[in-house]
């Protein structure tokens, strides 16, 4: 049995949104986990931690990793390790969802029951009465008890939507004056649209191997002076995942390519292909669709992304501090072997 130490919890990964929608679909179905073999499969009530004495059970934990990685998305199974790292996330997950409901129960703020029972009206309503109640049968639960765990994930859904959610968005004039005060990270440098053909070269490709590459690529660009399209060429003969895009490789900046093709692609007119040359993935053939000068960006241009990325940001900070408040002073213990013989939440 381990203790976790406050500066060890500080550690732990940060809470996920928990006001994502609501699972509802209570029909049994086979988990992922559940076909797991011995030694991964153990009793569903074996105790997996304890949260200020409140028990979390290793079917709990099952259930929070089927949320994490649905069963109906594996194929071909999940690996042993990344199994672990699963659980390890969920239980996780668990630990800090326990300590947010316990806060709540003690400061009186659980989303009240007429709530709780409007929200479970329009859910049965929404997923048809008679299949709901079907599902609510066949999961072993009955009505009281599903509207307790409903009960728990609303409010675990409020607390998180006032305590972090709600205070990392950002509103446009926030928005535009970060984006005044910044210029610099929103100038975009140089950049060049390319298409390639590549003869492919292993490092340790013999003689023969390198002379084949060699007489290929001569071979496309007699094609290309020809007149034949390049984009039709690079899908017959291009020995990188860029044919199927005509050898489209995008824009690119300096300072992102490797050196020998960084060099003609700012040399060559647009419009033009180049003649053979060597990289060290092989022979290539290029030719420049266009370019654009260096330039700042227009805050339209990065008003989405600019917007997503400081929200994501301060979601993080909010979250993480929310989480080292609710991790102050309690006793977190994760079990190895121990039953299930404590009631689940503190009320």
């Amino acid at each position: 049995m381990s203790t976790r130490t406050q500066n060890e919890a500080a550690g732990r990964a940060p809470l996920r949104p928990l006001w994502v929608a609501l699972a509802v679909c209570l029909a049994l179905s086979t988990s992922l986990f559940a076909q797991m073999p011995s030694p991964q499969l153990v009793s569903p009530d074996r105790v997996a931690a304890r949260v200020n004495g409140s028990v979390i059970t290793e079917a709990e934990v099952r259930e929070e990793m089927e949320t994490l990685y649905p069963s109906n998305t594996a194929h071909g199974g999940i690996q042993p390790e990344r199994l672990k790292e699963l659980r390890s996330q969920a239980l996780e997950e668990l630990i800090v969802q326990e300590l947010a409901y316990q806060q709540a129960v003690r400061t009186h703020a659980l989303v009240p029951l007429p709530e709780v029972r409007r929200e479970y009206q329009r859910l049965r309503a929404k997923y048809g009465a008679g299949a709901f109640d079907r599902s609510l049968q066949t999961s072993g639960l009955t009505r009281q008890q599903y509207l307790k765990k409903l009960q728990r994930r609303l409010t675990l859904e409020r607390l998180t939507k006032q305590r972090v959610y709600l205070p990392s968005r950002v509103g446009p004039q926030e928005l535009r004056a970060y984006y005044r005060q910044n210029l610099g990270k929103f100038q975009r440098p140089e950049q060049v649209r390319t298409r390639l053909i590549l003869a492919a070269v292993n490092a340790n490709a013999s003689p023969e191997a390198e002379r084949q590459a060699r007489e290929k690529i001569d071979k496309v660009y007699q094609q290309l002076r020809a007149g034949k399209d390049f984009a039709t060429l690079a899908q017959q003969y291009s020995d990188d995942f860029y044919r199927v895009k005509g050898g489209d490789v995008g824009w690119m900046h300096r300072g992102s390519m490797e050196p020998a093709f960084e060099k003609l692609a700012f040399s060559l007119p647009v419009g033009q292909f180049s003649q053979p040359f060597r990289t060290p993935y092989g022979y290539n053939v290029m030719k420049v669709e266009g370019r654009e000068p260096a330039r700042l960006m227009k805050f339209e241009e990065v008003r989405e992304r600019l917007k997503a990325e400081l929200e994501d940001n301060r979601f993080t900070e909010l979250r993480q501090a929310w989480v080292e408040q609710l991790e102050k002073g309690a006793k977190v213990q994760i079990l190895e072997r121990e039953t299930a013989n404590a009631p689940r939440s503190v009320h």
